[in-house]
């Protein structure tokens, strides 16, 4: 008998959109190798959500959303969530492959997917942390038992292994790289080959993924290319700039391919980015991709193969590397058309599904 797997998750795992589509994708890809037998979210009932809001308060917005998702009520009772969603499921699975590490599964052995740790958060950007150090060190506490209690850890990239093992003290034989894939099936068709200068930014969390270096930088891009526009796509517009356009939240997903499509480069200049699974979209489309190098973005972009990494909050080595690739199309081209290539064979949530299977593999049922 082949393994059969539940998917547990915060966040509806059947939306597209939830938990930025990593646990829809994910279960998808499981589901096409494996009996998936459930897709669970653990997310708080109502009654619990005011627990936990009120266990975690805090009088900034950002701060109270933050510790509320990463408060010792909150963990407990989404663990419980799992435990009890899990026993009404039949056949009863052999192992679950969760989400993010904010709960424990309980009730089966489990396995946790994992983009990035605490740890990492805090050093990277506090913003993610905004803890004493003993509300922290609790926090830890619950982080080491979600991870010293699954049966196998599946990190995305090498700095989130090197810090399961390292930081929380796992053996590192628990421990995987399995990547991460780019939210398409099959993969779009490549975009046209393009002469217009335009650079594309897609995201929301505009000062994290580092908004106003890429203004700072097109500023310089202008000066020496009139013609250059960047589109922005994710936040509320901000102040006018010559050649930036404001394009807001884009939902719709044609819409968001017709920009991929017309984009000669794509730009995140992110100070602090876990993995970047908009990286692998746009490098789908065969887009080149200009970003820095933070945690697991060269995880994604091979620089000088796929794309060209630059350093964190620079933006003079940001406008070079956009002028480079602007200026010069075949160069463009060929590292657009490596990205595409090196996205499917590779960077897809089928290889993620394959890298985790022979782990997985051990808990077929014996029945």
């Amino acid at each position: 008998m082949g393994t059969r797997i539940v998917g547990t998750a915060r966040g509806n795992p059947d939306d597209p959109h939830s938990t930025s589509g990593v646990s829809f994708h994910l279960f998808e890809a499981l589901a096409r190798r494996y009996e998936l037998v459930g897709r669970v979210d653990v997310a708080l009932t109502p009654a619990q959500r005011a627990l936990a809001l009120a266990a975690a308060f805090h009088p900034r917005r950002e701060r109270w959303r933050q510790r509320f998702w990463r408060s010792g009520v909150a963990f407990e009772l989404m663990s419980r969530n799992s435990r009890a969603a899990l026993a009404r499921l039949q056949p009863q699975p052999d192992v679950a492959v969760q989400v993010h590490a904010l709960f424990q599964t309980r009730g089966v052995p489990y396995t946790i997917e994992i983009d990035t740790t605490h740890r990492l958060n805090r050093e990277g950007w506090p913003a993610w942390s905004p803890f004493s150090e003993r509300a922290v060190q609790r926090w830890y506490a619950h982080e080491r038992r979600a991870y010293h209690g699954a049966a196998h850890l599946f990190a995305r990239t090498e700095p989130v292994a090197a810090s399961l093992v390292e930081h929380y003290g796992v053996p590192a034989e628990r421990v995987t790289v399995t990547g991460g894939g780019a939210h398409f099936d099959p993969l779009p068709e490549a975009r046209p080959r393009t002469r217009e200068p335009v650079v594309l930014f897609v995201g929301r969390e505009w000062v994290r993924k580092g908004g106003e270096d890429l203004l700072a930088a097109f500023a310089r891009v202008r000066a020496q290319l009139p013609a250059a526009r960047l589109r922005i796509a994710g936040p509320s517009p901000g102040a006018e700039q010559p050649g930036v356009e404001w394009l807001g939240a884009v939902g719709d997903r044609a819409r968001l391919a017709q920009l991929y499509r017309e984009a000669a480069v794509f730009c995140l200049p992110s100070r602090f980015e876990p993995y970047g699974n908009v990286l692998s979209e746009a490098m789908a489309f065969g887009l080149p991709c200009v970003a820095t190098r933070t945690l697991g973005i060269p995880a994604v972009v091979l620089d000088g193969q796929t794309g060209l990494l630059v350093p964190i909050a620079r933006p003079e080595p940001l406008a070079d590397a956009l002028l480079r690739l602007l200026s010069d199309p075949e160069l463009a081209d060929r590292l657009g058309a490596a990205g595409r290539e090196r996205v499917r064979t590779e960077l897809t949530w089928d290889h993620v599904a394959a890298r985790m299977a022979p782990v997985l593999d051990r808990f077929a049922s014996r029945d």
